[in-house]
């Protein structure tokens, strides 16, 4: 008895901090390698939106899990969905349902331009305190990073020694 109080009290801890961040939309800034976020919804219809930029062409993969515990949390017609924000008419660049069912569904976005993106996700809490939902997002630049200055000129005068010990054990065998 004790145990099923204490989950309740836990539960019912995460949803009262986590209500209030399904009403606001997540900013994650210029994407980190990973990002996370979880989430406990309301019963019946919900919305979360995670915005993120990417300054460089990358390769984009999303993980979502719906998170349930029997008839107290459950999630029915989980979905996440990637947009390009473009102005009036953002770009919708793909989607994947997810639910209690599936358990953790992966989904590669493919290659992404420079710009500002965000997931939707979205469904229905099913459970009595509503349903949970955990995404994770990461994200591989396609450019190779460019070597500091000091780098090259390490690299320079390796070459600089080695032609030297060349030339010099070629003047030694004549």
């Amino acid at each position: 008895m004790t145990h099923k109080l204490t989950v309740l009290a836990l539960l019912a801890a995460a949803g009262t901090m986590a209500l209030p961040a399904m009403a606001v939309t997540t900013d994650w800034g210029v994407h980190a390698p990973p990002e996370v976020a979880a989430a406990v919804t309301p019963t019946g219809v919900f919305e979360g939106f995670y915005l993120f930029g990417l300054g460089a062409e990358s390769s984009l993969m999303s993980t979502t899990v719906s998170n349930n515990l029997g008839s107290v949390l459950g999630l029915a017609d989980g979905q996440e969905s990637l947009f390009k924000e473009a102005g009036d008419a953002d770009a919708a660049l793909g989607a994947y349902a997810f639910t209690a069912t599936t358990g953790s569904i992966s989904f590669p976005f493919g290659l992404l331009d420079a710009g500002s993106y965000y997931y939707r996700v979205s469904g229905t809490g099913v459970g009595s305190m509503g349903g949970g939902y955990s995404i994770s997002s990461s994200v591989t630049p396609t450019t190779s990073p460019v070597p500091e200055p000091n780098t090259s000129a390490l690299m320079l005068a390796g070459f600089a020694g080695m032609a030297v010990l060349l030339r010099r054990r070629h003047h030694e065998g004549r």
